[in-house]
C-alpha cells in the first residue's frame, strides 16, 4: 500500500534532522519510491509503499522526538478514476 509521509519540525532543528536521515536504517517491508523537501518550509514529503505496520511504525519512532508526522494511504488519481468507471 502507498502512503505519503509529511514531516514537519521546528526551525532549528534542521541539522538534526539531517543527522538522523543520513544514518536511517530502512526495514524490510518498506520502500521509499520518493522524497522532497519543501524548499521555504521545515517540511519532507516521502511516498513510501508499506504493508507492514511492524516496519512503518519503526521508521517512524525514530523521528518522533524530531517533529512532527502524518501518514496518509495515498493511490494514484488515475487508479482511482477506473474504479468509477
Amino acid at each position: 500500500m502507498l502512503f505519503m509521509n509529511i514531516f514537519r519540525w521546528e526551525p532549528g532543528k534542521t541539522d538534526d534532522i539531517m543527522q538522523v536521515r543520513m544514518k536511517e536504517s530502512i526495514p524490510s517491508g518498506f520502500k521509499i519510491i520518493k522524497e522532497w523537501v519543501a524548499l521555504e518550509t521545515n517540511i519532507v514529503f516521502r511516498l513510501v509503499e508499506c504493508d507492514d505496520p511492524v516496519a512503518m511504525a519503526k521508521v517512524s519512532i525514530n523521528w518522533a522526538d524530531l517533529g512532527y508526522t502524518e501518514m496518509h494511504p495515498v493511490m494514484a488519481s488515475e487508479d482511482l478514476l477506473l474504479l468509477k468507471k
